[in-house]
């Protein structure tokens, strides 16, 4: 006897092959209350007696076979609700394979070919309504039988992503969902949660982060590699532990492997009793002679639990390379620059007790559409990161506007982290260049995002700072305490008053 959600799968498949047909069903459907009403009762109570009269039920009409696919779709709501879900339960044996299914393999569906049918946890404890499972911005014309479901299951789909660079041909990438599976001793979702988030911006001076740049094929490349901070890293461990920090970023390529091995022995010292939870540290690594720009998961252990690789390449124009003050080797300002490193093929969306739905958008993925606002939008996120390499966060740049965009289309707090090492090589330029003013004395280190209740608003922002010149104790942390922050500020609206 086959199990809903391997049902699901195979009612999914067949809607997918008569798309044309089901859109056409579809829009009859939403002009004819009762038939769908209709229609959804009599394929709920088929799943009552059991999975295989639900099976049977469709035969080869189209409006059964989506009707039956809803009717699972609604079967599932009780596991994603994190509160006591009191209802008449049927199919309680399957529902408990459903359970075993999820903690074993992170997955509903029994075919790993299939991909991921996964729950959307929260969406019934946040009580609110998101938008279909859609590419912002795209074809309205555009269909996927799976929008015609509740979007509280999902299958994480290959997305097609733009060119990285001119001439390039658009690349495909995985959405893969990482479920952790650990005990937990906080909820998310619990309205009085207030996390503490720590930041460690390590790289603090110039010389902390060395920037490589050489030519190749003709073309300028900068390739920027930590030194070895681990004495550092480790003390803002502790440091950021004795200050009740929940979670702990460090920014973009900020450290190496000596630095990652001292972070997570920190981090093991303060298991037991100590209050971070999970920490995101930014690395520059080589696999396979290539190098990789990557964001790495720690649990409280100090424990790998996953990994994210930058989609997206930062090449700079003119005016940022003169901002960076990036020379070559006659001391000629560079003109462009390419980062130097091996894209990734895979956005990973990761499960977290204590913490929620985290989704990690590594610098110049946090400001492209495709994916991160899709996955912002769709995918029903509580937390986007973004590590970054800039000169400073400031609620003005271009962190604040797609921080705070983000935040907006995806109803989900968002954290940008940054490093202090570029804000050296930026105020030498303005003083170079006789713009005192624009020199950074408080270099912004960490923007906090948090959604308001309508998409309309702008989201509340905290702008988290250390003195350049004196970056002791070379960490920041806040509670995430929103109704203590002021509101993004509106660039546009602020210009014409």
């Amino acid at each position: 006897m086959q199990h809903p959600a391997d049902l699901f799968m195979e009612l999914w498949h067949r809607l997918r092959a008569h798309r044309d047909e089901v859109r056409t069903l579809a829009r009859g459907l939403e002009a004819d209350h009762a038939r769908a009403g209709w229609l959804a009762d009599e394929a709920a109570e088929c799943l009552g007696h059991g999975v295989p009269a639900l099976e049977d039920w469709p035969g080869s009409r189209l409006d059964r076979t989506l009707a039956a696919a809803q009717a699972i779709d609604a079967w599932f709501a009780p596991l994603a609700s994190r509160y006591d879900f009191r209802a008449d339960a049927p199919l309680p044996a399957e529902r408990l394979e459903a359970r075993r299914r999820l903690n074993r393999d992170g997955r509903f569906n029994a075919d790993p070919a299939d991909g991921q049918l996964i729950l959307r946890p929260g969406l019934l404890a946040r009580a609110m309504n998101i938008r279909e499972t859609a590419l912002p911005g795209g074809d309205p014309d555009a269909f996927d039988p799976v929008d015609l479901f509740t979007n509280l299951l999902v299958v994480p789909p290959g997305l097609t992503i733009g060119a990285e660079r001119e001439g390039d041909p658009d690349r495909r990438i995985a959405v893969e969902y990482r479920r952790i599976a650990a005990v937990s001793d906080q909820d998310p979702s619990d309205p009085a949660w207030t996390p503490i988030v720590g930041v460690v911006p390590l790289a603090e001076a110039e010389d902390d982060l060395a920037i490589r740049q050489f030519r190749r094929d003709g073309q300028d490349w900068y390739d920027p590699t930590p030194r070895d901070l681990s004495r550092r890293a480790a003390d803002a461990v502790a440091g950021l532990a004795a200050r009740g920090a929940t979670f702990i970023l460090f920014p973009e390529v900020s450290a190496g492997p000596e630095t990652v091995s001292a972070i997570q022995q920190a981090l093991h010292a303060q298991a037991v009793d100590g209050p971070i939870r999970y920490a995101l540290v930014g690395v520059k690594e080589v696999v396979a002679g290539k190098p990789r720009n990557r964001a790495i998961l720690l649990d409280r252990c100090g424990r790998m639990a996953g990994s994210q690789t930058k989609l997206h390449c930062w090449d700079l124009d003119s005016d940022q390379c003169r901002s960076y003050d990036l020379r070559d080797r006659n001391g000629r300002l560079l003109d462009c620059a390419r980062e130097d490193i091996e894209t990734g093929d895979r956005f990973t969306l990761f499960e977290l007790p204590d913490l929620g739905r985290l989704a990690v958008a590594i610098c110049e993925d946090l400001g492209r559409t495709e994916p991160s606002a899709w996955i912002a939008s769709g995918m029903m996120v509580d937390w986007l990161v973004t590590p970054v390499m800039d000169s400073g966060l400031t609620t003005e740049r271009w962190q604040a506007k797609e921080g705070g965009e983000s935040s907006r289309a995806g109803y989900c707090r968002v954290i940008v982290a940054n490093s202090m090492a570029l804000s050296h090589r930026f105020n030498r330029y303005c003083r170079a260049n006789g713009e005192e003013d624009k020199v950074i004395e408080d270099c912004g280190v960490a923007l906090l995002f948090q959604p308001r209740a309508s998409e309309a608003s702008a989201p509340h922002i905290a702008c988290l700072t250390l003195p350049l010149a004196d970056p002791a104790p070379g960490h920041v942390c806040a509670r995430w305490t929103p109704g203590d922050w002021p509101a993004l500020p509106d660039p546009e609206r602020e210009g014409g008053e």
